[in-house]
């Protein structure tokens, strides 16, 4: 019998069935409701290209990118069907700035939240553990002046 190597998930294809209901949804989209999907590609750009380039696939950073960009595209997908869902409508807002500032606002908010989060739990530990050093100096001295430099290994004991 031979022994069956362990498949790589990128080779095994848990990787790329994501991809598979991805392009189905937007193949599908494109055909019954291609001003939506013109839209909503549009404005999803910026989650396009992190996942082009992530390299980390166990990082949380991508779905939360995807998340607050589609969260920034939904808005400006309901204000296109309020208006009607055609083609001449979905041309106006992909032209208004604002549009683009919301679209690319949540995918803005993931970047920032996603650099500047790990800095700031950095500095509140690097806080805590300087309070915890403090503390425990002066509990040290503490103890040293109260049971001698033996107890903090300085002097030899005596009568061992």
């Amino acid at each position: 019998m031979a022994k069956k190597k362990p498949q790589d998930k990128t080779q095994s294809g848990t990787h790329r069935k994501p991809v598979f209901w991805i392009s189905i949804f937007v193949a599908l989209g494109a055909v019954f409701f291609p001003p939506t999907m013109m839209v909503l590609l549009s404005g999803m750009i910026p989650s396009i290209v992190a996942a082009l380039l992530n390299t980390k696939r166990g990082s949380g950073s991508l779905p939360a990118m995807i998340a607050l960009n589609l969260a920034g595209v939904i808005p400006v997908l309901g204000i296109l069907w309020q208006r009607g869902g055609n083609f001449h409508q979905a041309f106006l807002l992909l032209a208004d700035v604002y549009m683009w500032l919301a679209m690319f606002g949540g995918a803005g908010i993931a970047m920032f939240l996603t650099w500047s989060v790990p800095v700031c739990v950095y500095a509140i530990y690097d806080v805590q553990a300087k309070s915890s050093i403090r503390k425990l100096l002066k509990q040290r001295r503490k103890l040293v002046d109260e049971w001698g430099n033996q107890v903090a290994g300085n002097a030899p004991a005596e009568n061992q």
